[in-house]
């Protein structure tokens, strides 16, 4: 008995120590919170596989998404911009095995995503907790301030997706390659775009009709968007052209993809009674960007168009050689 009153006896001190200890953490924990609230940048913290655990009120402000969305979502797929988002995933990942990283630990320069859809430059700073997970202050940059990257233009009302099929639009693509343009000097990235034009589409709305020559339109772009990678972008560009952005493609690379987006659209089987095949076709040039071919988006489209021309002039070549009238296989 007298052993149990003891053990009470000095458990009460050490319950008691705990207690004192559970509170100065708590009001550490409020101290903290009041100085984020202060601060004028976004504060968001996520965990080692990117999840967001903590939304801070000038993240919401800033980005315009309420926490209960987007906590646990991944950081990099809701709030940086789709060409920035393989290269932040291939440097946290450098970081996790121990490679020096280009952005932990420093503030650098990028382009966010606001919920709205439109893109912003913003100054991120992000270092590593010790379990495992990050915490990131982000500031939106003033337009034209000195040493800052550029903000290519701000929010404003003008559509950025195709209304047909819901891709982003040519104005998106001019602006994601002027931004990709950036970083591929600045990070030494490299991608490859891809030109898909519906062969001879005019005589297919001639013979069709509009209405079915838009049923096409989207039935392409649906198979499109779903044969893509994660990271790749996909856009509308004319009444029959698509482009196909690939982040860290060569042209090798991005070949085989192209080639996988082209039967994918092949499966379709489009009934055309105008075409060789008996069903809609379409052809494809490609163009790359990288550090040592630095390119405006005008150039980078017409050495498209050119690979487009070359490889039809191919197919038309190759048939006349066989006697056949039926397009090249697609290997």
């Amino acid at each position: 008995m007298l052993s149990i009153i003891a053990g009470l006896w000095y458990g009460v001190p050490a319950r008691r120590r705990l207690r004192e200890a559970q509170e100065r953490l708590a009001a550490r924990e409020r101290d903290v919170a009041d100085m984020l609230l202060a601060s004028s940048e976004a504060f968001v913290s996520f965990d080692a596989n990117g999840a967001i655990t903590t939304w801070g009120a000038n993240a919401e402000q800033l980005f315009g998404w309420d926490p209960p969305y987007v906590m646990g979502k991944n950081i990099t797929d809701t709030l940086i911009a789709v060409l920035q988002r393989e290269a932040y995933d291939n440097d946290l990942n450098s970081w996790r095995t121990g490679t020096t990283s280009a952005f932990i630990g420093h503030r650098v320069g990028t382009t966010a995503l606001h919920r709205d859809g439109h893109e912003f430059s913003v100054d991120m700073m992000i270092w590593a907790r010790r379990n495992g997970g990050y915490n990131a202050f982000i500031s939106e940059v003033a337009s034209g301030a000195p040493g800052e990257p550029e903000v290519l233009d701000a929010p404003s009302t003008t559509p950025l997706t195709d209304p047909l099929t819901s891709l982003g639009n040519r104005q998106l693509l001019e602006k994601d390659l002027a931004i990709y343009e950036g970083q591929v000097a600045r990070y030494g990235l490299r991608s490859c775009i891809a030109l898909i034009d519906i062969d001879n589409f005019k005589r297919f709305n001639d013979r069709y009709g509009r209405e079915r020559g838009d049923e096409v339109i989207v039935a392409i772009a649906e198979q499109l968007a779903s044969r893509s990678r994660s990271g790749d972008a996909v856009y509308r560009v004319g009444g029959d052209e698509f482009i196909c952005l690939l982040p860290e493609q060569t042209l090798e690379t991005g070949a085989v993809a192209v080639n996988r987006m082209r039967r994918s659209i092949a499966e379709l089987a489009i009934p055309d009674e105008d075409s060789p095949t008996g069903v809609l076709t379409v052809s494809t040039g490609m163009a790359l960007l990288d550090a040592e071919h630095l390119k405006a988006s005008a150039e980078l489209m017409k050495d498209a168009e050119d690979s487009l021309s070359q490889m039809r002039e191919g197919e038309t070549s190759q048939r006349e050689s066989d006697g056949t009238d039926h397009p090249m296989p697609w290997s």
